[in-house]
């Protein structure tokens, strides 16, 4: 696609990465002359059946992926930042169909930074949570549940003071009401990632409220301190029984010695099974995560 003029105005210059529903890549806006991102809408991605390992994924409907997608336009444009990823325009080529802008932020996604180097330092992990948390902070502030929070929809960069967090794709956020009135979720069908997932989203998928990001993103924690996940499982069915029955692996089984207890505390109230047994609020979850900030 490089080459590729949108709405004759945005110049595809190179592909980013896939996000989510579409994929991304850098571009030339030949208005401003400035450097953007633009994401385009896809093929529609696999939706997973928590119903049943045993059959394949069933794809999304091309109807309901542009309504997802339209969902996340929506969404966009309410963002602020820095550690979101606010639109700054978009539109509905007539070849290549509908599409966002966004400031150009290129890096490494969380995830491939976990596979290349490992586990994280708490002391160098910490800076960047407190930033996911702040962006988490600024969705539910308006209403938002992202709902697919992992660590491949985390993209460190550097930013203005050091290394900057931004929470990628909204494509399977929960609009408040006032925004929109199209209900997209199908009932038995899991959005997002189901390693990273809570439990009541991966058994009803529509009972989810805010705490379900917290529970996510501290699995995204958990990951990044321990280079694993807190559930070891060999398919879905396993894995959805295991987050309902079981406590999560322990932090101090999985990283090397000594763990600060207040750490492994932390994690495994935003990990519990039950969303009344987590933080009530990102609130919380921000004032315990400063608590924890290792000396200088």
């Amino acid at each position: 696609m490089p080459g590729t003029v949108l709405l004759q105005r945005y110049r595809v210059v190179r592909h980013l990465r896939r996000e989510g529903l579409g994929e991304v890549f850098s571009a030339e806006d030949a208005s401003t002359g400035r450097r953007v991102a633009v994401k385009v809408l896809g093929e529609p991605p696999a939706r997973v059946d928590t119903g049943s390992v045993l059959n394949a994924p069933e794809r999304m409907t091309t109807a309901e992926a542009e309504a997802r997608f339209r969902r996340e336009a929506v969404a966009c444009e309410r963002l602020q930042g820095p550690h979101t990823l606010p639109s700054i325009g978009g539109g509905a080529d007539p070849k290549h169909g509908p599409f966002i802008v966004f400031e150009l932020r290129e890096g490494e996604l969380l995830g491939d930074r976990i596979a290349r180097l490992g586990a994280i330092p708490l002391g160098d992990l910490h800076p960047l949570v407190e930033q996911l948390w702040l962006a988490i902070a600024e969705l539910h502030e308006i209403g938002l549940i992202h709902r697919d929070i992992s660590a491949a929809n985390v993209l460190i960069d550097r930013g203005p003071d050091g290394e900057r967090l931004t929470l990628l794709d909204l494509g399977s956020c929960k609009l408040p009401p006032a925004l929109c009135d199209e209900e997209l979720t199908v009932a038995g069908r899991c959005l997002g990632d189901p390693r990273y997932a809570p439990p009541e989203q991966l058994m009803k998928g529509k009972a989810v409220d805010h705490r379900a990001d917290i529970y996510a993103a501290m699995t995204v924690v958990f990951q990044a301190l321990t280079g694993e996940l807190p559930y070891a499982a060999r398919n879905l069915m396993m894995l959805a029984d295991l987050k309902t029955r079981t406590a999560p692996r322990r932090l101090g089984n999985l990283m090397p010695p000594p763990v600060d207890r207040q750490v492994e505390v932390f994690v495994n109230r935003g990990l519990a099974h039950s969303p009344d047994r987590r933080f009530a609020n990102i609130a919380e979850v921000i004032d315990g995560w400063r608590a924890l900030r290792p000396a200088s």
